[in-house]
């Protein structure tokens, strides 16, 4: 074999085949670029017919989109023999993938751009087959596409003589969103023209619309929509904008937000609830309007280590006599001997040290914080003096 003809990068692609048993003779050529070599090399890896594609005439690009397919098991060499651009050949690679029907949009006298334009259109499950696609423009079928989006009546104006399609789409849809608001509350014109500029991006907006919301409740509500998830949960006046994140955040983690979804709880407390509930923890324990914020996270982090929170979700403990109860649940003392709402965390604090030791401390509960500061600190030096008499390591 001589290498004196491939530079290195070549060569490393020809080695790296070799390296793996591979009949490099099928790329080991210098019309072929370490690009396209690769792309060779990656469909020999998987078995594939790279006959296909393994031709100076295609880029690497070419070579991507074509072994691509074939690793999704469709064969493109249809498209590619009848000379479509690797532009046009990705969207129907995309579309097959999708199990799209290509046939309506894999037609020689459409662009890339109208490809992707019919394709989105098609994976949305919008019906084309009313309109004449080989004479409207890419312009064209994008307003309509943006009018089935929208839920308006695109039949007035849907017609390839059109040249004003976008005035008309709009005006339909601020039309459409006016006679909407007329039921309902009284909106301001900002609003009006928020809710028109995303209905008229193709966003359904018929869930909100009627609703009185600010700026930044909308922006969450349109948020949902981008994301995919079923905005009607949170769409609503009831909630602020930072509880309408949580419901949004919650639903696009796949979390049963209808344990928190309600407004006795604030945005805080359903961020614990949240957070919980996205690790598969079973949040019945705390996820109660009673718990602050400091609580339910006293009791989610309990739980997350895997301990019996039974004796810590009590709403009489505050956050940091939580705290104590939580550090003795994690080192496994008897808890139960200072998990009083009676003492105070720095009470809890003293005894959980002792008991971490090992120490008795039943016999010190009577004794206040102060007074078990000291007990703690000389049963602690009492300890230190035996272990160096002893000769006892650590």
């Amino acid at each position: 074999m001589k290498f004196n003809k491939f530079n290195a990068n070549q060569i490393r692609e020809i080695n790296k085949g070799i390296s793996l048993g591979l009949d490099v003779s099928v790329y080991e050529n210098e019309c072929f670029d370490y690009n396209q070599m690769r792309e060779i090399r990656l469909g020999l890896k998987e078995n594939l017919d790279v006959s296909i594609y393994a031709k100076p005439t295609f880029d690497s690009r070419d070579m991507k989109i074509i072994r691509e397919a074939l690793e999704n098991g469709h064969d493109i060499s249809k498209y590619v023999k009848e000379g479509f651009s690797s532009k046009e050949l990705y969207w129907i690679s995309k579309g097959l993938k999708e199990g799209l029907d290509i046939s309506i949009y894999a037609k020689k006298n459409f662009d890339s751009y109208k490809m992707a334009e019919i394709f989105g259109a098609l994976k949305s499950g919008l019906d084309l087959s009313e309109f004449d696609l080989d004479s409207l423009s890419e312009y064209q079928l994008q307003q309509i596409i943006l009018g089935l989006r929208a839920g308006i009546d695109v039949q007035s104006y849907a017609y390839p003589s059109n040249d004003n399609m976008f005035e008309d789409r709009v005006k339909l849809v601020r039309e459409c969103v006016g006679n909407a608001l007329a039921s309902g509350e009284n909106v301001t014109q900002q609003q009006l023209n928020i809710i028109c500029h995303y209905k008229n991006d193709g966003l359904d907006t018929t869930s909100w619309e009627n609703y009185k919301f600010d700026r930044d409740r909308l922006e969450q509500i349109v948020k949902g929509l981008e994301d995919g998830v079923n905005v009607d949960i949170f769409a609503k006046p009831k909630f602020t904008k930072e509880q309408m994140y949580e419901i949004r955040h919650g639903l696009i983690e796949n979390c049963d937000v209808s344990i928190y979804a309600d407004t006795n709880f604030d945005a805080e407390q359903m961020c614990e609830i949240r957070k919980g509930l996205r690790i598969g923890l079973d949040v019945s324990s705390y996820a109660k309007p009673v718990f602050d914020r400091h609580q339910m996270y006293e009791i989610r982090k309990a739980l997350k280590e895997g301990d019996d929170v039974s004796i810590l979700a009590n709403s009489e403990f505050d956050f940091t006599q939580m705290r104590q109860i939580r550090k003795g649940l994690s080192d496994g003392v008897n808890v139960s001997i200072y998990a009083k709402p009676e003492f105070s965390s720095n009470k809890m604090y003293y005894i959980y040290k002792g008991l971490s030791e090992g120490f008795d401390m039943k016999k010190y509960l009577d004794f206040d914080e102060e007074q078990l500061k000291r007990i703690v600190a000389g049963l602690f030096e009492a300890l230190e003096i035996c272990k160096k008499r002893y000769g006892i390591q650590e």
